[in-house]
């Protein structure tokens, strides 16, 4: 009677969920799928915030870096011009030589 085709329309609409949900399952894999050329490190990012953090910290090094061999440029120069007086004064690694 009643009960067995509300159970029946209760089986159908849960077939249909499935469905539907398994369809958004293979969009988010599908999305989620790494790039032919992503490297290692970024396959386990998830979220958005993830990989913000890992672009700051990777960010945060080029400028350790840049500023490690700005300053080892200078001392370089001051090693080579050690018989002159260099002024070293108001440089940085920022400013553009004219």
């Amino acid at each position: 009677g009643k009960a067995e085709k509300e159970l029946e329309e209760l089986k159908a609409s849960s077939v249909e969920e499935k469905k539907n949900l398994e369809v958004k399952l293979g969009n988010l894999k599908s999305v989620m799928a790494p790039a032919k050329d992503e490297p290692a490190s970024a396959h386990r990012l998830t979220t958005h915030a993830e990989l913000v953090g890992v672009i700051k910290s990777l960010g945060e090094k080029v400028v350790s870096g840049v500023t490690y061999g700005f300053e080892n440029a200078v001392a370089q120069m001051k090693v080579a011009n050690s018989g002159l007086e260099l002024s070293t004064e108001g440089i940085g690694m920022l400013k553009r030589v004219v």
